[in-house]
């Protein structure tokens, strides 16, 4: 069994990540997708969406691994709990991100 699931292991993980590939790559890259002018706050702006879509991914992935070692924590029962704080601390880090995007957002309306 353990053979079995870790060769499917690594298509599984790449068959759930494609889709995300497909979806960022929707914008395309060229002259005509850059802003008229360039500033610091868009700079900045595009900084943060890039970190906060990687979180995102990151906290997906970390997700996905736990649910394996959830799953084939069989035969080390250590696993398990190692698969629970993995869970916590991706939940931990989405929350985190909304709301440092969403206080962003709110200091940038209120400066504007």
């Amino acid at each position: 069994m353990k053979k079995l699931t870790s060769k499917f292991a690594p298509i599984a993980l790449a068959l759930t990540m494609f889709p995300l590939g497909i979806v960022s790559a929707q914008g395309g890259v060229g002259a005509g997708n850059l802003p008229p002018t360039i500033d610091i706050p868009s700079i900045v702006l595009r900084v943060m969406n890039w970190a906060f879509g990687l979180l995102i991914v990151l906290a997906a992935a970390f997700i996905f691994f736990a649910a394996y070692l959830y799953l084939t924590a069989g035969t080390q029962p250590d696993n398990v709990g190692k698969a629970k704080q993995y869970i916590i601390y991706a939940v931990v880090a989405i929350v985190v991100g909304f709301v440092a995007r969403g206080l962003v957002s709110i200091v940038t309306g209120l400066l504007q």
